[in-house]
């Protein structure tokens, strides 16, 4: 009896020594890398606008006069984007040589842990930028005439602080550091929802073949 298109393709997608539909294990290897390879381009694009933006805002806060938070900031987010880097080089490491299935699976699993790392890490970071951001602009020449009029107008103050407005901003970094892997999720789903979702339906075409 013959075989049904749909076994061959099984066939062909299962064991890349087959000669029964070698054209649908290079589709699929194909889309494989350029999902990848899209992913990896808007990474590293992520990565340099984390480097740029920083360097702006250090040089922002140069002339505001705010340098010493502006270069907290600034090493922060080179930190971060480090991290990231080193990062997308793990990624290089994902063995290419494999099935394409089996290649984006662990595609997928180093999103999942890329995620969960990046969470932890940014429970810092975000409570930390929330505060520096706070106190560099309170304190900032660009802010001294406002600091005079709260001063001149509220007994509130605490060592030069309005005591009110420090604990709102200390409750969201609080609740920054506590939501930061929810956060991070949602970052990610924002800018990289489109591939995901083509990762996810790659991945599901490929476990119908292979009848999962």
């Amino acid at each position: 009896m013959e075989k049904s298109i749909e076994t061959m393709w099984k066939e062909g997608f299962l064991n890349n020594n087959a000669l029964i539909a070698p054209k649908v294990n290079n589709i699929y290897n194909q889309k494989s890398i350029h999902i990848i390879d899209k992913f990896q381009k808007m990474f590293l694009f992520n990565i340099w606008g984390i480097i740029i933006g920083s360097s702006l805002l250090f040089i922002a806060s140069y002339f505001a006069g705010a340098l010493l938070a502006g270069s907290i900031v600034l090493i922060m987010m080179f930190w971060v984007a480090y991290t990231a880097y080193q990062e997308l080089k793990s990624l290089e490491k994902i063995d290419k040589g494999q099935s394409s299935y089996t290649f984006l699976k662990a595609f997928k699993d180093w999103i999942s842990k890329s995620i969960d790392r990046y969470g932890k890490m940014y429970s810092a970071v975000y409570p930390v930028l929330i505060l520096v951001f706070y106190f560099g602009i309170w304190f900032s020449d660009m802010f001294a005439h406002k600091r005079e009029i709260v001063a001149g107008s509220s007994n509130d103050l605490v060592l030069g602080l309005h005591i009110p407005t420090t604990i709102i901003v200390i409750i969201m970094a609080v609740l920054m550091s506590i939501f930061s892997k929810a956060i991070h999720r949602k970052d990610v789903k924002t800018i990289y929802g489109g591939i995901l979702k083509k990762l996810d339906s790659a991945l599901a075409e490929m476990e119908e073949l292979r009848g999962e």
